[in-house]
């Protein structure tokens, strides 16, 4: 995927306007990134890398235990919403960004693929916010990253949502890392997805260094966030996923 400094990135959330930031620009509401809300109430602001990228991120709800969510490729926050206000409705409190080069966040010229430096930033800033606990929650490209890009991140646990490896120019694969990821870890996919092939998967998880994991493959090929939200089996996985938290929180 090219990344340039003025980028203007394909969302899969409709009716998203996304458009790279400027210098000192206030950062837009949530409904002015996305068009809508989704009865979401978050606060918008500018999350900064230690590398000094500016993302776009949000933060809605509250509690002691914070999920930082992150989108899938070729798209940005937006998507994560309808997730989010589960979320927020059982109580968590809930961070979310827009990656590097993706949606309004900046597009650096150099490191344009280093997405566990984001990741980093949102974790820090869940903890400025008083979190106890701390849960990495990623759809595809997202999930994808939290398990090849984090193993140096302290949390309290991971759950990658028809994530495994990084395609080519979505970021960097570690595979040595996936030993070094020793919180709980839950994958959610399904049998059939063609961008998380179920062997992949599964090698991939065994190869996670966690004592305390598991995995919930679904029928089908759903992928990403309508396993959780919309999908034919969005109850349950929502359901398992509710149960996981409030189990390791």
């Amino acid at each position: 995927m090219l990344r340039t400094l003025t980028i203007i990135a394909l969302v899969l959330c409709a009716g998203s306007t996304a458009a790279a930031s400027t210098p000192g620009e206030t950062p837009p509401t949530l409904a002015e990134a996305c068009g809508s809300t989704e009865n979401l109430e978050a606060r918008a602001f500018w999350l900064y890398t230690y590398d000094r990228v500016r993302l776009y991120a949000i933060e809605a709800g509250g509690g002691k235990t914070t999920a930082v969510l992150a989108h899938g490729g070729r798209a940005d926050l937006c998507e994560t919403l309808g997730f989010a206000g589960k979320l927020v409705a059982r109580g968590y409190r809930v961070v979310a960004f827009d990656f590097r080069g993706d949606g309004r966040s900046q597009a650096p010229v150099k490191n344009s693929l280093a997405l566990g430096r984001d990741f980093a930033a949102a974790v820090a800033q869940a903890r400025r916010g008083g979190a106890e606990r701390i849960f990495l929650i990623g759809s595809s490209m997202g999930g994808a990253a939290i398990v090849q890009n984090t193993s140096s991140i302290r949390v309290d646990g991971r759950i990658s949502i028809s994530g495994t490896r990084l395609w080519s120019g979505y970021g960097f694969n570690n595979p040595r890392g996936l030993a070094r990821i020793r919180a709980p870890f839950l994958y959610v996919g399904t049998r059939r997805d063609p961008r998380a092939p179920l062997k992949e998967a599964l090698g991939i998880f065994r190869r996670i260094g966690a004592r305390d994991k598991r995995t919930a493959i679904y029928p089908g090929s759903d992928h990403g966030w309508s396993l959780v939200v919309d999908g034919q089996f969005a109850p349950k996985s929502l359901a398992l996923i509710l149960r996981w938290l409030a189990n390791h929180s």
